[in-house]
């Protein structure tokens, strides 16, 4: 009989490790979410990072334009770079990591970007879920304003 007791002890201990690895499917799914984020924004980071060149190269042009219109499309080009310069330093500044998830990077890539992570807020998976989605489509709405801010740099220089 203390065989019999010993052994169902052992099965409830592993039972239990067991059910207390198991991850939420939520903040699994959040955890994808915040990866495919990360991920665009890590290919974003360079073009970002190019932004102060190209408003130095904008000002530089605008010295030899008289045209108002012209003029008017610089300023508005610079504008829509500044814009997205801001918006991604403050998604950046935002990045929610998600609890048990590990942080990926492309292969070879060192962690030697500026963003740091908030400590994970005390959220429900669910709302956990909700952080990642509206932060994924932040940085989706920030690639689109870079796409548009350089369709109209091609338009003036």
């Amino acid at each position: 009989m203390k065989t019999l007791a010993y052994f169902l002890s052992i099965a409830l201990v592993i039972s239990a490790l067991a059910c207390a690895d198991k991850k939420d499917p939520k903040l699994e799914e959040a955890g994808k979410i915040h990866n495919e984020a990360h991920e665009i924004g890590e290919a974003l980071e360079a073009q970002i990072e190019g932004i102060d060149s190209l408003k130095i190269m904008l000002a530089d042009k605008k010295k030899t334009i008289t045209d108002a219109a012209a003029l008017a499309r610089l300023d508005s080009t610079s504008a829509a770079l500044e814009s997205v310069q801001k918006a991604f330093a403050e998604w950046e500044e935002n990045i929610v990591g998600v609890p048990g998830l590990e942080h990926k990077h492309a292969e070879g890539e060192a962690h030697n970007h500026e963003h740091e992570h908030k400590p994970t807020p005390d959220v429900t998976p669910d709302q956990m879920l909700e952080i990642q989605q509206e932060m994924k489509k932040n940085i989706e709405k920030i690639k689109a304003d870079l796409a548009k801010a350089e369709e109209m740099l091609k338009s003036v220089l």
